[in-house]
This record gives C-alpha cells, structure tokens and sequence, in this order.
C-alpha cells in the first residue's frame, strides 16, 4: 500500500525521475510491490518509456503484471487520434511489432499509420 500511495504521488513529476532507474525496478526478482509501483510510474512517464515497460512486461511471469501491461498497452489506442508517441521512431515500430497479439490487424494498421511508421499489407484472408 505504501509503494502504491508513493507511486501515486509521484506520478505527476513521474517525467523527472530516471526512465532507465525505473525499468531496473520492473525487472523479475524485485519485489512486487516494487514493480508495481516503478511501471505505474513509467506508463506515467507516456510515451516510449511507457510504452516499452509495457512491452516488457508482457512475457511477465506475474499474471496481474501481464495483464495491467496489456491492458494499458491497449488504452493507447483511439480511433479519433495517434497514440502520444513520436512519430517515425523505429523503436515505436518495434514495440508495436511485440504487441500485435493485443490488437485486430485493422487497429494496428491505423495506428501504425497514424504514427507515420510502415504499415504491412493486408492478409489474403482479410474481407
């Protein structure tokens, strides 16, 4: 609770604090409440920090962990603009491509366009 409460806090100055001392206190081994609190912190960051915790945490062995990361991965998404990322960014691109699972083709399609990045063709079996 106390980890929680301090993440909270902080997650108005989250942009202040260093993005890769955050991701070391995500990694497997540290305790859970830790982790917790470290990647509310960077998906508060935005952005790439953000999203590559997410991507991270993906493959995660805490069930609880996966699916907060997968479900924020997933509120990045809006059909009425581009996520809050850069635009062009190679990263982007790949991180997107570890998280195709979380989205229809259609939805990545936009999203990668909207962010200026490649977008692959369509399957032979889409209508």
């Amino acid at each position: 609770a106390v980890a929680r409460e301090v993440a909270r806090s902080l997650g108005a100055s989250a942009d202040r604090l260093p993005a890769d001392w955050l991701m070391a206190r995500i990694e497997p081994g540290r305790p859970s409440h830790t982790r917790r609190a470290a990647y509310r912190l960077l998906f508060a960051r935005g952005g790439v920090a953000g999203l590559r915790a997410s991507v991270a945490l993906l493959a995660d062995r805490d069930p609880a962990l996966r699916t907060i990361a997968a479900q924020r991965v997933q509120s990045m998404w809006s059909p009425n603009r581009p996520p809050d990322l850069p635009a062009r960014d190679p990263e982007v691109g790949a991180l997107l491509d570890r998280c195709t699972h979380l989205f229809s083709d259609h939805v990545m399609r936009r999203m990668r366009y909207g962010l200026g990045l490649p977008v692959p063709a369509a399957s032979a079996d889409a209508y």
